[in-house]
């Protein structure tokens, strides 16, 4: 891969002259020494006025030259002026990544372009409906071999109604797909086409609004993703508006979209959904999960382990910062916080018999200590695991972990045999 950033510059008369010649050279020296690049890319944040017109041209003739040598092209640019418009007319692209500030319209006919040979795309933008844009069209057309799709256009009009709306499956091969707005058109439309070939989906829900379409509209519902092994829900929103009703009805349909889920992701940072969160993954089994991330939803120890008796067959636990709830007082400070850790330990003897690796990601302001209690009494719960694995910049979760395993005084010190045969290292999840 290489990639080039465009900056400030208004090359004179004599230097134009040479230019063409200089990305020539330049180009075949790329080719030289990375014979077997394949992806191009274009990053800058430099706006360019319209009447750099030497500046836009030299730009282009490098871009172009460079694009011919890859399959792949990667933009990012603050100026559409820095996107030649001759390029749309290149063609056996297996992958396009597109972000931009500024008129998507020259990409939209890239990507058309395009459409018999793209595998993967990610488009990020600030036009409305470019999905739409790409597959409500005059013409219709296929991308049959796509398959990895991920759209975030940040924003876009909920009211669109295309006036070429496809009566077939724009991505007949479509594996993953991940969306950061609900696009009503658009998702429908992935939705109905794909049941049999999605495996992989990605939610970003940023309102109630984004929330309650997928559920009301039927798109998200009970089996609606028979093939998706891999579920990834992410809620960020700071509305407190849900009742307990549709809290429930929402998560469930989220998580039951899915029967054949194994990788389950939840990520919820809503204050008001937390409490149906929390109910429902607490009293709901889940016997086909074996990877589970739990984000933003606060749970006490007691809570992970009804947490765990539900997804028996789980292999690996994976927990954010804010997972770890700090008002239930995780520490063990006092004999009763111990006789309770303990009272845990004989009702669930066999708690997590799969459970082989537990992966805490902690914020570098998150409370260490507090979190290390947690990881220690979780470790000494779940019998089976071996592995500890924790993502932090902070040196202070290990150096608690360790003290509180092994010091004389710990209040763990009659597990200190259990605590010293697991595997503690540091890793990103």
């Amino acid at each position: 891969a290489f990639w080039f950033k465009p900056t400030r510059g208004h090359p004179t008369t004599v230097d134009a002259a040479h230019w063409t010649d200089n990305i020539r050279e330049f180009v075949q020296c790329v080719h030289r020494m990375f014979p077997n690049a394949r992806m191009c890319g274009i990053s800058s944040a430099v706006s360019l006025a319209e009447n750099d017109h030497a500046v836009f041209d030299h730009i282009g003739e490098l871009f172009t030259q460079l694009i011919q040598l890859s399959t792949s092209v990667s933009y990012f640019a603050s100026s559409e002026h820095l996107f030649p418009a001759r390029l749309v007319h290149t063609l056996g692209l297996t992958s396009i990544a597109y972000t931009e500030c500024a008129s998507s319209a020259l990409f939209v006919c890239l990507i058309r372009a395009n459409h018999a040979t793209l595998q993967e795309l990610h488009i990020e933008a600030t036009q409305p409906n470019v999905l739409a844009h790409i597959v409500a069209h005059p013409t219709p057309i296929s991308f049959p071999y796509l398959s990895v799709l991920d759209a975030e256009c940040l924003d876009f009009n909920p009211d669109f109604v295309p006036t070429y709306a496809p009566t077939h499956a724009p991505f007949p091969r479509l594996c993953s797909l991940t969306l950061h707005h609900p696009y009503p058109f658009t998702t429908r439309a992935l939705f109905a086409h794909n049941k049999s070939t999605l495996h992989r989906v990605s939610l970003h829900i940023q309102s109630t609004h984004d929330a309650l379409f997928y559920v009301q509209s039927k798109v998200v519902d009970k089996h609606s993703l028979p093939q998706v092994t891999q579920l990834d829900i992410r809620v960020t929103c700071n509305e407190s508006v849900w009742d307990k009703y549709v809290g429930r009805t929402t998560v469930a349909a989220f998580v039951e979209c899915a029967p054949r889920v194994q990788h389950l992701q939840l990520n919820i940072d809503c204050v008001g959904l937390e409490p149906s969160v929390r109910g429902y993954i607490t009293h709901t089994t889940m016997a086909n999960i074996r990877y589970l991330k739990i984000g933003h939803t606060a749970l006490s120890i007691s809570d992970v382990v009804q947490v765990l008796e539900r997804v028996p067959n789980v292999v690996q636990l994976g927990i954010d910062p804010q997972t770890i709830d700090p008002t239930t007082h995780t520490r063990i400070q006092d004999t009763q916080s111990l006789d309770h850790l303990h009272s845990l330990i004989r009702t669930y003897p066999h708690l997590g018999k799969r459970l082989n690796h537990i992966v805490f990601g902690l914020a570098t302001c998150a409370d260490m200590e507090g979190s290390a209690h947690f990881a220690i009494q979780l470790a000494i719960l779940c019998r089976h695991t071996t592995r500890i694995r924790w993502s932090t910049h902070s040196s202070l979760f290990v150096d608690h972990c360790t003290r509180l395993s092994y010091a004389s005084e710990s209040p763990y010190a009659a597990y200190t045999h259990r605590l010293r045969t697991l595997d503690w290292k540091k890793n990103i999840l």
